[in-house]
């Protein structure tokens, strides 16, 4: 389970094979929060509800996603998301700036690949189980 502290107006994305849905905090009063829920599914148009949560409640969005209300500090609300390994959850801001680095390097589509990762040229280091095999290194007195 993925638990995330967001505040009143502030915005989940859950992305996934069966569709989209973007889960924004409306309001938190003392220990129950609602939750607007606004679910676009790969082939159909967009369903909003709203939920009000207490501490354990769960709502289920899609069929591979469950939201739970962890906990509730002061103004925020802490969302516990259980999803499938193909579904993506995002803060809602993190989700645009992936969506915006994805339409400025060319890729329109709606994977997020993340970033290359810069691999230092030359020769592999020896693999752990050669540096184990290797003598004792000599101690300052030559023993």
């Amino acid at each position: 389970m993925l638990v995330l502290s967001r505040e009143r107006g502030s915005s989940i994305m859950v992305d996934g094979p069966e569709g989209s849905c973007l889960l924004t905090i409306v309001q938190v009063r003392g220990a129950e929060v609602s939750l607007l829920v606004s679910h676009t599914p790969a082939a159909g148009r967009l369903d909003s509800w709203t939920a009000t949560l207490v501490r354990d409640a769960t709502v289920k969005i899609g069929s591979t996603a469950e939201v739970t209300l962890v906990d509730v500090l002061e103004e925020k609300a802490r969302l516990g998301i259980d999803a499938s390994k193909e579904t993506s959850v995002h803060r809602l801001e993190v989700w645009e700036a992936i969506r915006r680095e994805n339409r400025r390097g060319g890729d329109a589509g709606d994977s997020f690949p993340g970033s290359p990762v810069p691999r230092p040229g030359g020769p592999k280091p020896p693999s752990l189980d050669v540096r184990l095999n290797e003598p004792p290194a000599a101690d300052e007195d030559g023993k």
